[in-house]
Order: C-alpha cells, then structure tokens, then sequence
C-alpha cells in the first residue's frame, strides 16, 4: 500500500504547479485511495468557497467606495482608480505571474510547512478564478485583473511593485511613501484591490516581506537595476537588492 500524499501535494496537484508524469501517477492514486479522494475534495470545496467570499466583484465595490470616499474628502485629487481596478497605463505591460526565479534561500519559501506565503489570484474575465503557477509564466486573458494575497509569517511590512517589458516600474501598493504593515492573523491576507495590466507583452510582479519598513522609492529603483541586471530579460530577472522575502511571477498580456 502506498503512502498517502500530503495536502501540499495535492495543493500543487489542483493548480497544476506538477510535472505531467508526476500528476498522471498522483492522480491514479487519489483515485483509488479513500484519504486522499477526501483530502482533494476539501480542497476542491475551499477553493469554492473562497471565489464566493472573495471575490473579484467585492473587491469592485470596495474600490467604488474607497473612490466616493476619495472624491468627497479630497476632491483636488486625480483618479487613480480606473473602474473595478488599477488600470496601469505602460506602453508594453506584461505581468509575470508564476515563475520565482529566487534560489529558496532568498527566495519566497512554499515548502510545506512553511509560516510564509504568496500567492496571485487572476479572476474578472469569462473564466473561472485560478491562482497563478510558481512554475511558468501565466496568460492573461482580455480584461482580467489580479489580486496579491500574503502569509507575513513573521514579517511585518508588505510592498509590491512591477515591471514591464520596456523596463517601466510600477509601485503597486503601496503607490508612495514606505512599505505597509502587514495584516494581522494566520489566514491569507490581501491587497486592497485588484490590477488589470494594460498594453500586451511581459510584466513581472514582485511582492516584498520585510521585518523593517522600506521606502518604496528604494523598491522601484532595486526593480530598475534588476532589470538592467537582466539586459531586459523579465524571465531571468535576478531578486531585488533590499532585504525580505520575495516572491516573483510573470505575466503574458494579450
């Protein structure tokens, strides 16, 4: 009898993050074992339940009132808000969803087990939500938007920031000023809300843990060098020179 396959494992399994011969073999196991047919269906059942609680049209509303809220207080000041979302208006603007590119020592750490945790929700479009691969780049569709959620572990400071194809740097939350202090609780926690990324090509996101507040000039100018570092190329970008825990992804806009 073989052992059973752990949560972890089966979370990977669900988001597609496991090589094709490695999900064939779990799949045949799942089913025919009892404890991992239930553990998977859980899954399945969370992942429900998480699009009802939390979904992209809440975020809609949130942002609509966060804009009256804005516009009644302080009526002089831009919309930066476009519709349900961030609308980032780069020339060419890709997002990388799911490609680390960090060793695991410098790197965000989604080992099972761990107290520390990122993750890039896609919703919004005429398909289900999924959550971005840690493995590939992930395609976005025409009028898709984005979430960014965190375990902070022990960290108490969360920033994120992007990067275009043309090597524009975009401080996605927060916009200025320094790096946020992290929600309190052991759940997932996320950004207020949502980015659809404009123009076509390749965007990296990078979303930022620290013990310590950084400045997010600090952050866009580490992106900027990252990207020189990287003679342009967002696939292979090298980790942000500041201190943290990273996690990287990268995005093909239609």
């Amino acid at each position: 009898m073989s052992a059973h396959e752990s949560e972890w494992t089966l979370r990977r399994l669900r988001a597609g993050e496991l090589p094709a011969a490695d999900a064939a073999r779990i799949r045949t196991h799942v089913a025919g074992c009892e404890a991992c047919g239930a553990t998977l269906r859980a899954l399945e059942q969370e992942q429900a339940g998480f699009e009802a609680a939390l979904s992209f049209e809440h975020f809609e509303a949130g942002v609509r009132r966060a804009e009256e809220r804005q516009r009644a207080t302080r009526p002089g000041l831009p919309r930066r808000w476009v519709g349900p979302a961030v609308a980032l208006a780069a020339s060419v603007l890709v997002m990388v969803l799911a490609r680390p590119l960090l060793s695991q020592e410098r790197g965000w750490d989604r080992s099972k087990g761990s107290d520390t945790q990122a993750e890039l929700r896609i919703g919004g479009g005429p398909g289900p939500q999924r959550e971005a691969r840690v493995d590939a780049p992930e395609a976005l569709d025409s009028g898709e938007r984005v979430m960014l959620g965190y375990k902070a572990g022990t960290h108490r400071y969360v920033a994120a920031v992007s990067v275009d194809a043309i090597g524009e740097v975009t401080a996605l939350h927060p916009e200025s000023g320094q790096s946020a202090p992290v929600e309190p609780g052991d759940a997932m926690q996320w950004l207020p809300g949502s980015w659809e990324f404009t123009g076509s090509g390749v965007e990296r996101v990078v979303l930022v843990l620290s013990d310590e507040p950084l400045a997010v000039e600090t952050l866009v100018e580490a992106a900027r060098g990252a990207f020189m570092n990287a003679n342009g190329d967002l696939e292979h970008l090298p980790a942000l020179a500041v201190p943290g825990e990273q996690t990287h992804w990268v995005l093909l806009k239609p």
